[in-house]
Order: structure tokens, then C-alpha cells, then sequence
């Protein structure tokens, strides 16, 4: 497995894979901004509107592809550009096909977003995620400190509120 950051030009190409993992995603359970039933358009135009923040450099995609080029994962590292946060950006969309499971891709995404973060003085990040997932363990084992949770925070695939927890990490 490989993981890179797409460059501005290549984000375009990259489209429909990243549209077909974020369905995945969704099909597999993860809300991720969905509900059950999202469509490949959908997931496509969910990437597609991010299309200006990527080609500004505000946001950076990160993809894991496997031996055949397929992108089985990705994270996004998106940096604020308020006045008073230089040194904070979000992280998102961190996604692993359900095929590519186990194998530490998560986690290699998130150091890569990390250490991009981490070179460009950008040392506050933040994320939130479903209280109590897989995604949250991973995220404290790899030292990310919780913030709070929020109750009914988003809907899960089958319509269903459920909460959310924010955490951050300071990478000084």
C-alpha cells in the first residue's frame, strides 16, 4: 500500500475512486455525511465541491492506494484561514475500504496528514467522530486527547441520531 498526497492537478482523476470509497464507507455503516442508499453521484459531487479548497491549497487530500492503483483510503488535512489559527487545521474523511481493514492504513493516513501539518507550522489539529468507533480507538492510541461529546450529534446510515466526540492534538 501506498500513501500520498494528491497533487492539485491529479485531484480531478482522483474523483471517482475517492466517490466509490466514500460509498463504501456508507455502505459498510459510517455515516460520514450520508445515510443509507447514497449514490455514486453523490459521493462524487461530495468530493467535487472541495475541488476550489484543493486547487487554493486550503485542503489536501491524502490517498492509500493499493498494488493496483485503487484508492482504498484517504484523510483529509483541511488548514483554517481565519486570522488567529495559522496553527490549526482539521482533519476529515479519514476512510479505509472495508477490504483494506486492519492492515494499519488509518493510521498511516492520519501521520501523514500529521506530519504535513507538522511542516507547515500547523501544530493544533482537530477532528470529531462517532463516540465509542473503531476510529475513535484509533485516534486515542494515537495520542489524540478528547474535547467533549456531543449528543445526537449526527444521524447514523439508518437515520438514527447519534453522538459525536471531538478531540484534538497538539503536534508541538
Amino acid at each position: 500500500m501506498i500513501v500520498e498526497a494528491l497533487e492539485p492537478a491529479s485531484f480531478d482523476d482522483a474523483i471517482p475512486g475517492l466517490g466509490a470509497l466514500l460509498r463504501d464507507a456508507v455502505d459498510g455503516g459510517a455515516s460520514v455525511n450520508f445515510v443509507a442508499g447514497v449514490t455514486q453521484d453523490a459521493t462524487e459531487a461530495w468530493w467535487a465541491a472541495r475541488r476550489p479548497a484543493v486547487m487554493a491549497g486550503t485542503i489536501t487530500v491524502f490517498v492509500a492506494r493499493d498494488g493496483d492503483g485503487r484508492i482504498v483510503g484517504s484523510t483529509l488535512l483541511d488548514r483554517s484561514i481565519n486570522p488567529n489559527s495559522p496553527h490549526r487545521a482539521e482533519i476529515g474523511k479519514v476512510i479505509v475500504h472495508r477490504s483494506a481493514r486492519r492492515q494499519g492504513l488509518g493510521s498511516a493516513l492520519m501521520l501523514a496528514a500529521e506530519s504535513r501539518a507538522r511542516d507547515e507550522g500547523r501544530w493544533m489539529l482537530v477532528l470529531d467522530t462517532v463516540t465509542g468507533s473503531p476510529a475513535a480507538a484509533m485516534y486515542e492510541a494515537l495520542g489524540w486527547q478528547t474535547a467533549g461529546t456531543i449528543p445526537d450529534y449526527a444521524l447514523d446510515v439508518h437515520g438514527r441520531p447519534e453522538p459525536a466526540t471531538y478531540y484534538y492534538k497538539d503536534l508541538r
